[in-house]
């Protein structure tokens, strides 16, 4: 049986499809407000973390590299939708508050649901099932990559004999396995 032709590459290829399809649904329907789902995110979060959000915990939580996340909130804050504080407690860390602008544009783009439209037509029980089973697989990924992870790890310290057979990351691989183990269960927005 050739790789192309298993149920569970069908099934990936699927997954894929439909990220593909509902990231280009949220992308157009924010078009309009002149924000990204990048954008949105930031907004979601800056306004739905019990205190101001920090740009680490904005990073971990959308699964950003740093470099992504500052050019993000450098965007924002130009367009008059954020503005920075720095932490009270903690110089080190810079706090992301909302301005009215911004809140405004949270109340428009919270209510923009091309998610909702796309996923209502499924009846309650199969959503319910769904999402047990996009639960199971988020976790299994999660697994796999954190295997990944500590493989390049124990290769990159010289703890495995088949390290001169594999080439370590490179600095971009770093970052983006890192991005990648931040990422949370919350849902991007």
């Amino acid at each position: 049986m050739k790789v192309l032709e298993t149920e569970e590459h069908q099934i990936a290829v699927l997954i894929r499809r439909i990220d593909l399809l509902l990231s280009k649904a949220r992308r157009n329907e924010l078009a309009h407000l002149g924000i990204t789902p990048a954008q949105s995110g930031v907004l979601h979060f800056a306004q739905t973390f019990k205190t101001p959000c920090t740009i680490l915990q904005l990073r971990q939580s959308m699964g950003r590299s740093n470099s992504s996340m500052v050019g993000i909130i450098n965007r924002m804050e130009r367009g008059g939708l954020i503005k920075r504080q720095a932490d009270s407690q903690n110089k080190k860390y810079t706090r992301v508050l909302l301005t009215s602008k911004g809140k405004a544009l949270y109340e428009k783009a919270v209510n923009l649901s091309a998610f909702v439209t796309i996923i209502s037509g499924l009846p309650k029980e199969d959503k319910r099932k769904l999402k047990l089973y996009l639960d199971t697989l988020s976790e299994a990924a999660r697994k796999v990559l954190e295997e990944q992870q500590n493989s390049r790890r124990k290769i990159r310290k010289g703890e495995d004999s088949a390290s001169s057979k594999v080439a370590p990351l490179s600095p971009a691989g770093r970052g983006k396995r890192a991005r990648l183990s931040n990422i949370t269960k919350e849902a991007f927005v």
